[in-house]
């Protein structure tokens, strides 16, 4: 009788164990958004749970370009950040202890926009001189990945420097629709799938597309990370379990991705801040046209960061940044 007692006392407390709630680990990821489509996985870890797998709760907060996201993350208000590679190395020069750990992204993901009231007077990136371009919010010693690349595009053909003034205008729907439509800004660095939204309302037209990882090549030189996932030196050195476990998520977030349909994607998105549920067939539209965007796994691509240290060194804003070795603050 005391064997039978034993052994169901025994099988009781495993059951309690097995049965008792798990308390995940909070992690605070700062990203630009919401709803940009270069951020994508961000927001598809959360709706497919993969935080929750690996025994994580992501809580996201929002910015308006990627040094804000990164100011986020330095005061210790945020955990880990996802944003351009340009603009973390940006930060990195400006002596920011921020190190990368992860490519999230295979092209540079931006639309240029023009106004739609201008499309007869302006038909190439060319004819932008003089005119007030919008790009995402910086700060006043670290560039964003998105004014970099308008730099980049307006050089290429054959602007200079000083030729337009540049305005700070929101990562978001709100922000990029009222810069446009109150003719704040001429033209701006837009994000899908708010670029093809503002196309549709008939509000602007699209000057470059940088979406389509071919485009993206053609126009850049090559594929310019435009989301890398990264966190300061501090955490990536005393808490590597924890970095671990977001390495597992991420990946987790692009094997799912890489098989499934632009339709369960977009299904899966719906109901996460910034995507809009009536915009679903054009949010699968938008996928299926940018194909390859994404990696299947969070391992850095080495010419694609070749390429971004490139282009980095090209738009060197002082002597800090022409000399940053990627690196210094690039891990495996």
């Amino acid at each position: 009788m005391k064997s039978y007692i034993a052994f169901f006392s025994t099988m009781l407390a495993l059951w309690i164990t097995l049965s008792a709630p798990t308390h995940a680990e909070t992690i605070v990821m700062a990203v630009p958004g919401p709803g940009n489509m270069a951020f994508l996985p961000v927001y598809l870890a959360k709706a497919i749970g993969a935080d929750h797998d690996e025994g994580l709760k992501l809580k996201l907060r929002y910015f308006n370009g990627g040094p804000l996201a990164m100011r986020d993350l330095m005061t210790n208000n945020s955990d880990f950040v996802v944003i351009g590679l340009p603009a973390i190395a940006s930060a990195r020069a400006d002596g920011v202890p921020v190190v990368a750990f992860g490519q999230l992204s295979e092209s540079a993901m931006f639309v240029l926009l023009l106004r739609a009231s201008l499309k007869n007077q302006v038909t190439s990136i060319a004819q932008l001189n003089g005119r007030r371009i919008g790009i995402p919010v910086g700060t006043s010693t670290q560039r964003t990945t998105g004014q970099m690349i308008a730099e980049y595009l307006l050089g290429r053909a054959g602007l200079k420097p000083l030729d337009n003034s540049f305005i700070s205008t929101g990562l978001n729907r709100e922000s990029q629709s009222a810069a446009l439509s109150s003719g704040t800004v001429d033209a701006l660095m837009g994000d899908e799938p708010f670029a093809s939204e503002l196309v549709a309302e008939g509000a602007a037209v699209i000057l470059a597309d940088l979406y389509p990882p071919n485009h993206s090549k053609h126009l850049l030189g090559g594929s310019i990370v435009r989301a890398a996932l990264a966190t300061r030196e501090s955490v990536y050195t005393q808490h590597p379990e924890t970095v671990k476990k977001v390495q597992r998520m991420f990946n987790r977030t692009l094997e799912w991705l890489s098989k499934h349909s632009n339709q369960e994607v977009a299904d899966k998105l719906v109901g996460q801040p910034g995507f809009d549920v009536a915009k679903t067939k054009q949010l699968v539209g938008i996928l299926k046209r940018s194909q390859g965007m994404f990696p299947n796994r969070l391992a850095w691509n080495a010419q694609a960061v070749a390429t971004t240290e490139t282009f980095f060194h090209r738009m060197a804003a002082n002597p800090a940044e022409a000399d940053l070795s990627f690196a210094v603050f690039i891990r495996d």
